[in-house]
Order: C-alpha cells, then structure tokens, then sequence
C-alpha cells in the first residue's frame, strides 16, 4: 500500500477501544513482502464488520524492511500496535510475547502469511462471547500454496459438525482427537485466561497439546468445522515455516503431547492394563503417521539420510514409509549423503567420489552437499587441501596427500540396504 493511501485511511480509522473485542497477533521476522497484504486485508474486512480490534505487531528484530512497512502503517491506524524486539528471542519467544500483550477481550495469532476468514471469525468471535464458560475455540485450517496463485490444497484435518468439551472432560476430547487425527494449533482464546493456558514451549511436548489440556482445566472448548485461517503451507522462494521443521522432526514431541494430555484424566488410563494396549496402539499410530508425513518432507527437501531412517523406524511396525519403488534411490542417495557427513566428522570438507556415480544423480543431493563432492578431474583432487576419497578402486599414489583420508565406497552402500 503507498504512503498516500495509508495516509487516506488514518482519517477514516477509528480510535481503538479501551479494550477492543479481539487482538489480531501477528509476530513476524523479515517477511516485509507480506506485511501490506496482510494490513490490506485484515484492517479492510474488519473495519467493514465494525469490530472493535487491535492488530499487536511483534517485530523479532528483522533485518529487512519490516519497520519501515510497520511503522507506515502504524502511523496511519492508532489500532496498530507495534513492538521492536532489541534482540531475535526465537519464533516461540515471539509467539509468546505476543500472546502475553494481548489487550483484546480474546486473541488470535496470525502468521504474516496468513489471512483469517473475517465471517468465520465473527461467528466464533460470537460463540465465545454468548458463553462466558468457553475460553477456546479450536479449528482446522485452509492450506495455501502461494506457488499456485494461493490455491488451496484442503484443511489440515476434518471434522463433522461441532463438538463441545466442558471443563475437565479431557478423556472424551482426547478420544476424539485421536480419532479425528486433530492437531489443536489454530484457535481463538479468551484473553483472561492465556496467562492459565499458555507457556514457554519444551523440548519434550508439543505444545498445541498442552495449550488444550490446560484450557479444559479452566473452562470449555469448542471445535468447529469451518477453518476461520487460509494458512500458507507452501510459499514462493522456499520461505520456511516452523510448522514444516516441526513436522520433519517432531513426532516423538507430538506423540509426548497426546500423553502429556492424557495425563490429565483421572484415573490415569495407561494405568490400566485393560486400557493401556488399545490407546498405546492409538498413540502409536498417531505418531507413525506424523513419521509417514516427515520422509514425504524430507524426500522432498532432498534429505535422504533422515527419510531413509525414518523409513526403516516405520517398517519396523509393518508400515510403509517411503513408496518401495523408491527405496533404491532413497538408500542409494543416503549413503553418498553419509560418506560427505563421515568427511566432515573428520574435518575434511572435500569428497572426491567415483564417476561410477552419474552426475544427475547427485542433482538430487541438496546443494550444500554437492558443494563437498568433486571427481577426480577436478584441480582440486591433487591439491595438498585435507580431503576425503570415495573411489571404486584404490587411490592413486599421486593423488593421495599426506592428510588425506580414504573412505569405503562400497561399505558405504552396504550400510543402507534397501
């Protein structure tokens, strides 16, 4: 949005309430190509509704143009509130500060690359406000893939039609959880009650999980069908998301939140013999599913050691992981991934590997390990530099340096069979 227009609509914006109806919380870091569409949007369709809101900017420090876009916009409507972090305190830090400083009746946090459905929105906004028992509102989400001109590709997870959890009924919500494969992270909450509900995120639980168990402790939450966020699961320019890292590498965290919500019912279920088999088995299957959608990640980001393990750990309770036609090429390409890891332990940054190993086929490394592999053509061979040889056949004497170190191709492919 130009400065003009910015400046047309600080004649037109209200003054915020003393306690607006709802805080839109955006904590962003150095995503500046998003900041006018998401002001554009969420400022113009609630406006148009005649919501009393606040949008609360938590700035991690970026190192683009994000406070210049934020302060323009900030000057122009007295509903911006904007906050410069003096230092990056991490995604979850800023996911928390922004929670702590909602001034809103409820809240909602909002990814700078993600827009809300404003009429779902009011709709929740509605229930919550009709039900002083309800703190939470939890649903699914509309995935977006911005290389598709923000197509959208189905929710994260579905249900049919809503259920309501009162206060302490954590055994019928995890049931339904496990049963509707329900990843509790967009929901709108009742502001008094974040200080009960959320905290600074383990290593150990996914919090999502927690956030549920403790909001049921406190009062009632609702899951709703509609998704009231378009969530951008696939951005322009390979921009990362901390829900992909999470996905590639958190299922044993997921599967610590379900028992870490489990543990709130009373008596304990996994106490029980009778109890215990058939819900490990639901724990279980839980987490193998998030384990089936973190090798489709990692084969798609071209990390062939984590999917080809991965692989392994999931066909160890009869599952499969990678598609069996692909099995060759995931092992295959996981053990020349493993010979440039084995140099590095070793501190020699330079793979000199066979030509029997065609040139497309290393395309499908990443390119940071491609960087570490040269042939033996490459001037770079016969340089005194400290490396590592990977060769079908032994080393030729002049090419072998006195600080060079000779790893076993074959043993290499032996290690990951298919």
């Amino acid at each position: 949005m130009a400065a003009s227009a910015a400046q047309d609509l600080s004649r037109a914006a209200p003054a915020p309430a003393a306690r607006p109806l709802v805080t839109i919380a955006l904590p962003t870091y150095n995503r500046a190509q998003y900041l006018d569409r998401f002001f554009t949007h969420h400022i113009d369709a609630f406006t148009a509704r005649g919501v009393d809101f606040e949008i609360l900017v938590s700035d991690n420090c970026s190192t683009d143009g994000t406070a210049a876009i934020v302060a323009r916009w900030a000057a122009a409507d007295p509903r911006i509130r904007s906050v410069r972090q003096s230092e990056n305190i991490g995604a979850y830090g800023n996911f928390l500060y922004s929670w702590r400083q909602a001034r809103g009746q409820f809240a909602i946090w909002v990814g700078d690359d993600d827009l809300l459905v404003p009429d779902v929105v009011m709709d929740y906004l509605g229930r919550l406000t009709a039900d002083p028992d309800l703190v939470m509102v939890q649903a699914p989400w509309m995935l977006i893939d911005e290389t598709r001109d923000n197509a959208e590709m189905g929710t994260f997870y579905r249900i049919t039609g809503e259920r309501l959890f009162r206060r302490g009924d954590h055994a019928a919500c995890l049931d339904y959880m496990l049963g509707h494969h329900i990843f509790p992270e967009w929901f709108i909450i009742r502001t008094d009650m974040v200080h009960d509900v959320i905290e600074p995120v383990t290593g150990f639980v996914f919090h999502y999980f927690a956030h549920l168990a403790r909001a049921l402790t406190v009062g009632s939450v609702l899951f709703a069908p509609q998704p009231f966020a378009r969530v951008t699961a696939i951005s322009k320019g390979g921009v990362n998301h901390s829900g992909n890292s999470e996905t590639m590498d958190g299922w044993d965290r997921f599967r610590g939140g379900i028992e870490f919500f489990a543990s709130f019912i009373d008596p304990a279920p996994l106490a029980d013999p009778e109890q215990a088999a058939p819900l490990l088995r639901r724990f279980q299957d839980f987490t193998l599913k998030r384990m089936q959608v973190a090798i489709n990640l990692h084969v798609n980001a071209g990390n062939w050691s984590h999917a080809y393990h991965l692989d392994r750990r999931l066909r160890a309770y009869g599952w499969d992981g990678v598609h069996p036609d692909m099995r060759t090429v995931v092992s295959g390409l996981c053990a020349i991934e493993t010979l440039v890891a084995e140099a590095r332990a070793q501190a020699r940054h330079l793979v000199v590997l066979d030509d029997m190993i065609a040139d497309d086929t290393l395309e499908s490394l990443t390119p940071a390990i491609r960087a570490a592999i040269i042939r033996r053509r490459d001037p770079r061979a016969a340089s005194p530099a400290p490396k590592a040889f990977a060769l079908m056949q032994p080393v030729p004497e002049d090419l072998l340096g006195p600080d060079d170190i000779v790893l076993d191709l074959p043993a290499a492919f032996r290690r990951t069979p298919f």
